[in-house]
């Protein structure tokens, strides 16, 4: 059988803001509160991962390599 290409997403949280979506920044009048600029403020990565599905037969040492 043929192998199907299927996406994984995984997520992660956004190092910049640690999931928050906001920024404190420190300037010389004070704190102000921006948005997060890595993650869009969503305070969080989505990364996909293409994974190949199929070809099962019961042989667990398959070699999936061209040559």
């Amino acid at each position: 059988m043929a192998k199907l290409k299927l996406k994984e997403i995984k997520k992660f949280i956004c190092p910049t803001c640690k999931g928050n979506g906001y920024v404190k920044v420190g300037t010389e009048s004070g704190e102000t509160i921006h948005q997060c600029w890595d993650c869009d403020s969503e305070g969080e990565f989505y990364e996909t991962t293409d994974t190949l599905s199929g070809d099962s037969n019961g042989n667990d040492d398959s070699n999936d390599s061209l040559h």
